[in-house]
């Protein structure tokens, strides 16, 4: 039995763990020419999640923009707020949604097996799965938007977006700073003759 368990909690396991990994999507202009950026400066961002302060507060705020800000430091872009080549905005959502779970049903045993020379007496002859159980449950999606906007054509140039359950409301603070660390992390490097 424990032979059986311990290969089966390890692929719970694992399946869990990619379950949780973040997907970054990046859309980039064509025209963008990232070699020319390396400065960089705040624009207005859109925070929309709701009149809850779990989700918005200025500390959540704050974190998310040292995040940003450090990371881009690391890629050598530097913070200008008076002459940028790049402006630096994000949107944060937090919305309702619905989504379709299937749970794996097992079956158990024991059971009385019948073989080829007769009866095999009690044992786990039928452990396995028995097929799937489909419910709807409802969730929070959050979803963090980076865009970078050309400072003189005000054209957006790139945008990284993250969306994820919003699993524990208190650690919002938390999963941002990680998911827009992940989305900076995607940000082409800064190109100078260094």
């Amino acid at each position: 039995m424990k032979t059986f368990l311990r290969p089966l909690l390890l692929l719970m396991s694992l399946l869990w763990i990619a379950s949780a990994c973040t997907t970054v999507n990046v859309d980039k202009s064509s025209r963008a020419n990232f070699s020319k950026y390396k400065t960089f400066a705040w624009m207005d961002s859109d925070v929309q999640a709701g009149k809850n302060p779990v989700y918005y507060n200025e500390i959540a705020t704050q974190n998310l923009e040292n995040a940003v800000e450090s990371t881009l430091a690391e890629k050598g872009y530097q913070r200008d707020e008076n002459n940028p080549d790049m402006l630096i905005g994000y949107h944060f959502f937090v919305e309702q949604k619905e989504r379709t779970v299937s749970d794996p049903t097992p079956l158990y045993g024991p059971y009385m097996g019948w073989g080829r020379w007769g009866w095999r007496g009690w044992g786990p002859a039928w452990y396995g799965w028995g097929g799937r159980q489909s419910r709807r449950e409802k969730y929070e999606a959050g979803t963090v938007v980076l865009d970078i906007v050309d400072a003189k054509t005000r054209k957006l140039v790139w945008r990284g977006s993250v969306e994820k359950a919003v699993d524990n409301p208190t650690q919002i603070s938390r999963q941002l700073e990680r998911d827009v660390n992940k989305i900076v992390e995607k940000v082409p490097e800064e190109k100078s003759g260094k």
